[in-house]
């Protein structure tokens, strides 16, 4: 199979459920504003990892390639935020 952007492949996946995930774009960044109706907040956002690695906004912005054999995951985590970013990355102990 032939690798894809990762933002390709979360709006086609997306699109399957109706649609599921929604994203807030700038110039610099991209990232996921909600899943399945469940948003993020001045205390929560939605983090990306890739093979367990956390993707940055500004990488997904960027591209990223990802292909079959790899491991996607979309957590809703703890975060702090100055004026809408996030500004610290603290994984949630559900």
């Amino acid at each position: 199979m032939e690798r894809k952007d990762l933002l390709t492949v979360l709006a086609e996946l997306s699109l399957k459920e109706n649609p599921a995930i929604r994203f807030i774009s700038t110039n610099q960044t991209e990232e996921i504003m909600e899943v399945n109706g469940r948003r993020t907040s001045w205390k929560e956002a939605w983090h990306i990892y890739l093979n367990g690695q956390l993707l940055s906004s500004e990488d997904l912005k960027k591209g990223v390639r990802v292909g079959e054999k790899d491991k996607l995951e979309i957590r809703l985590e703890a975060t702090e935020r100055v004026f809408g970013i996030p500004t610290k990355h603290e994984e949630s102990k559900d």
